[in-house]
């Protein structure tokens, strides 16, 4: 009896959480290998010695990807890391099947096991874990299916933070380097460690990144890692994963994007208003909070909103501000309708709301900022906001007189809105045809452009522009391909520029002799 108890008392809520994940695992042995594969192929080219800059490209990606025999899928690379795939490498003499039910599994593990020990650690109420499963219902699910690392981050970012709580900051490094060289994001815990004056965690951390990183580069080689750093981070940065507009992110970012689609200077303005608001708020929670898991999940938290694009199974992370919550242990009306603020996140089916005007068609995004404010509405009180202001407005005031984006010189007309990834065209029977990828494979769509003539031998890509003769006629930072005039008097390339690197649209722009 006394047996029964204690499994009851100390491990039926894990048993509960272990259950429904493994229905969701079992369900993703019948789903479409979905993200999954961009780590699994990525890890496959380097093991092939083919791992290159072109592996950002999804039209070379997915060819290659075809030419192995692999039928509709439809992934791109960006925007992992390099070192990505060789956490992956090893999962590669497993069959794509095989190596996402076993990646999955062993995620369900290592989350359990730094579950259990932030619950100890805590001594959060054992019957309270049930709520885990049931909140949290869709980012498992989502998880599982897409066969995405948001457990494993938990895993990795939940054992960096408990050595770092007890100063064990090689430990710390170690984790939450390898968490930072997977996803980037992670970077953001210098932030806090700056802020909470741990200088020797810096350290610590530091070096752990310098030295996998050394490690990265040693395998997949500088020219990776270079293109990474000035052109895959830099445009996934900006928010652009695969489109310009994706209302499914329901980030600031793409909140604004939709608010002031015309307007770069507002946008720009607000955006970076709302990362100094953040940034102000980080500082304030980091010197005042005495809970090191409300400072932690905080700065969690403000990773989330100041990423461009989220998701479901992202919101997995937001089980650190969820766990803080539960430590409460009572249930009285802010912590009720703290509640029912997480659940509203996690179940709101977003694409429902597509339809609805500004705000309301970016419903999570709205909840997350109450759900934010509610938890820290406490440390607002202690904010110094006349000292907030004297840091804001001189930056404001730079970035407006010196860093303000320059409007584009060129206003290209696509010609392939209805597809994400064109890369390639060709003229038959008089019309312009495009060249388009989907999970289908190749696809072919003909345009109402009539072609007279074409003309590749007058018009050259020098450095990434395009040059008609010898003169420059575009000046925009985004990949190009394939330039060409067309009844001399149009030209037409392929062009990436506003979306995700490689993914190409097919653009046409006035020719001025």
């Amino acid at each position: 009896m006394k047996n029964i108890k204690y499994i009851t008392t100390n491990f039926l809520g894990y048993i509960f959480i272990a259950l429904v994940c493994a229905v969701f695992i079992f369900q993703a042995t019948n789903f479409v290998p979905h993200d999954f594969s961009n780590y699994y192929f990525g890890a496959e080219f380097l093991k092939l010695g083919k791992f290159n800059s072109d592996i950002y490209f999804p039209h070379i990606f997915n060819q290659e990807i075809a030419a192995m025999g692999n039928k509709n899928l439809f992934v791109s690379y960006a925007p992992n890391t390099p070192f990505l795939a060789i956490f992956f490498y090893p999962f590669t003499f497993l069959s794509l099947a095989t190596a996402k039910l076993i990646f999955n599994i062993l995620s369900l593990g290592l989350f359990l096991y730094s579950l259990r020990k932030l619950v100890k650690n805590y001594q959060i109420k054992p019957l309270f874990l049930f709520l885990i499963p049931l909140v949290f219902l869709i980012p498992f699910r989502n998880n599982f299916l897409f066969g995405q690392v948001y457990l494993l981050l938990f895993f990795l970012l939940s054992e960096g933070f408990l050595a770092y709580k007890k100063e064990r900051f090689l430990k710390m490094g170690i984790f939450w380097g390898i968490a930072i060289l997977l996803k980037v994001f992670p970077v953001l815990l210098f932030g806090m460690l700056l802020f909470k004056k741990k200088y020797k965690a810096i350290i610590h951390l530091g070096v752990a990144c310098i030295i996998l990183l050394t490690f990265s580069i040693f395998i997949n080689g500088f020219e990776v890692w270079d293109f990474y750093f000035n052109t895959v981070l830099a445009k996934s940065g900006n928010g652009e994963i695969a489109g310009e507009f994706v209302q499914n992110y329901q980030s600031m970012f793409m909140f604004l994007k939709f608010l002031f689609p015309e307007n770069t200077l507002a946008f720009s303005l607000l955006l970076l208003f709302f990362k100094l608001f953040l940034l102000v708020i980080s500082y304030f929670v980091s010197i005042k909070e005495s809970s090191l898991l409300k400072v932690f999940s905080f700065w969690i938290f403000t990773s989330i909103l100041l990423s461009p694009y989220g998701s479901t199974y992202t919101n997995l992370l937001l089980l650190f501000s969820f766990l803080y919550f539960l430590k409460e242990g009572k249930f009285d009306t802010k912590n009720t309708l703290i509640l029912l603020l997480f659940i509203g996140i996690t179940f709101l089916p977003i694409s429902y709301f597509s339809k609805f005007e500004l705000p309301f068609s970016f419903p999570r995004l709205i909840l997350m900022l109450l759900l934010f404010f509610m938890i820290i509405k406490e440390t607002l009180l202690k904010i110094n906001w006349k000292k907030s202001v004297v840091f804001i407005a001189p930056v404001m005031f730079i970035y407006f007189f010196f860093f303000i984006p320059q409007e584009e010189a060129t206003s290209p007309q696509s010609l392939s809105k209805k597809h994400i990834l064109t890369y390639d065209y060709s003229v038959k029977n008089g019309k312009l045809n495009y060249m388009y990828w989907n999970n289908q494979g190749k696809n072919s769509q003909e345009t109402s452009v009539k072609v007279t003539s074409l003309d590749t031998i007058n018009i050259t890509l020098i450095n990434n522009q395009v040059f008609y003769k010898s003169k420059q006629l575009t000046f925009e930072n985004d990949n190009k391909l394939n330039p060409a005039i067309i009844n001399n008097n149009q030209i037409i390339y392929l062009s990436d520029a506003k979306k995700g690197i490689g993914f190409y649209s097919l653009v046409k722009i006035a020719l001025d002799k």
